[in-house]
């Protein structure tokens, strides 16, 4: 009897030892690593946390390099206490995250259009080297190797891509 028992411990402490580890939600993971701690200022400044714990995502994440390298800088981006200043930083990083789980491996040789959390669509270029998010004079590239995390996928980015809109002009009825 004491021998089963011992195997019976034995074998719950190989199961647990085996257990695959959860890997935490994009939010935690973002937070947990170095190269995104201005960017986690800022989605709390902006109290997005939500966006990136839920769903299955794919984050285009500017690192702090990225961020410290932004033309105009992110102060406006840290203000969450101005209403318009937390209206544009929650549409730019609403425009950095798609949804789906892409990896840099499934994007690589071909242009995807993909759905952003802002509700816009953006274009992924993956013809190119390093790998293309947004527009061509606005956009980002991929900066390193994507992280996995339990909602999704993080990939690293040169900057913080700003969505670029189409203006269309009203046709006036004289000139029809």
């Amino acid at each position: 009897m004491k021998r089963t028992g011992i195997f019976l411990a034995a074998l719950a402490m190989c199961a647990m030892g085996a257990a695959p580890a959860f890997a935490a939600n994009v939010y935690e993971t973002l937070k947990g690593n170095p190269q995104f701690s201005t960017l986690t200022k800022i989605i709390e400044a902006n109290e997005l946390k939500f966006r990136y714990t839920e769903g299955n995502i794919t984050v285009f994440a500017p690192t702090d390099e990225a961020l410290a390298n932004q033309p105009g800088g992110i102060d406006d981006l840290l203000a969450g206490d101005n209403p318009s200043n937390k209206e544009n930083a929650r549409a730019l990083l609403l425009y950095s995250i798609v949804s789906g789980r892409l990896t840099p491996a499934q994007l690589e040789g071909k242009v995807t259009d993909a759905t952003t959390l802002q509700r816009g669509k953006v274009k992924i270029d993956g013809t190119r080297t390093p790998i293309h998010y947004g527009s061509e004079k606005f956009g980002a590239n991929v900066s390193g190797d994507a992280i996995e995390a339990s909602n999704g996928v993080i990939i690293p980015v040169d900057a913080l891509a700003i969505p670029v809109f189409d203006e269309e002009t009203p046709h006036s009825p004289e000139a029809q």
